[in-house]
């Protein structure tokens, strides 16, 4: 339902125009990964972040010139979270409610943004853009990852103090905790798949590798009583002609 990915300042660039539905050279709109964008719901989009009056680019170098950043080519100055819509339904299950599907959702965006900004702060928010033209509304929370440097003092950009386990353990049930706290509708922000936390992409892969290798025993282990019941059922035929 919500992902978190970390990102150095190589990878910002073609995610910002990612981001903002940018055209490339061939006047195509820069995908990330392998999504399917109908262009005739592009203009349905929306950013939800202020209007910074710069770049998103020129945005990150500003927020990460104020506070202190490590010049290593490997640090984090960029952290996205990607909040896909939910299932919903009303709080009150006996009210029988004809939603306004644009409305909910635009809600829970809305909702969802104000979450994140409370969690990560709306001054260091680089875009918040809702895609409403690929397979599911989702939005790219993106942002740089400040926190108070306790050590020097001032702030610092630290993406591993601010996407903690715990931050990652916590945030599905923390959402969901504060979209009830409206009391009008109920989003399935924690389910079967997010009510252990959201889980980094690496342990997603092994984790369905894991079961793939379980799936690929039982099919063999099928496959083997198939064979065996086979020959048991040509067993009596072979001795017949044996006989």
């Amino acid at each position: 339902m919500a992902n978190a990915q970390k990102y150095t300042r190589a990878a910002c660039g073609h995610l910002a125009a990612h981001y903002e539905r940018r055209k490339d050279e061939k006047g195509e709109y820069v995908k990330f990964g392998n999504q399917d964008i109908d262009p005739q719901k592009t203009h349905l989009n929306y950013n939800l972040a202020p209007r910074r009056g710069v770049e998103q680019i020129d945005f990150i170098r500003q927020r990460t010139t104020e506070a202190r950043t490590l010049k290593r080519d490997d640090v984090n100055v960029m952290c996205s979270w990607v909040v896909t819509l939910p299932e919903y339904r009303h709080h009150n299950q006996n009210l029988h409610v004809s939603p306004d599907k644009e409305q909910v959702e635009r809600l829970f965006f809305e909702r969802t943004y104000r979450f994140l900004c409370d969690r990560y702060g709306e001054q260091n928010v680089i875009s918040a853009y809702v895609h409403k033209d690929e397979k599911t509304p989702h939005m790219h929370f993106a942002f740089v990852p400040v926190t108070e440097d306790k050590k020097r003092g001032g702030e610092k950009v630290s993406a591993k103090e601010v996407i903690t386990k715990n931050d990652l353990k916590t945030f599905h049930t923390d959402l969901e905790r504060h979209l009830d706290s409206f009391r009008d509708w109920h989003f399935e922000v924690v389910n079967e798949a997010t009510k252990d936390g959201n889980k980094e992409i690496a342990e997603l892969k092994k984790q369905t590798a894991h079961e793939e290798v379980l799936k690929a025993q039982q099919e063999a282990t099928q496959a083997r009583q198939r064979a065996l019941q086979e020959q048991e059922s040509i067993k009596p035929l072979v001795e017949q002609k044996n006989a």
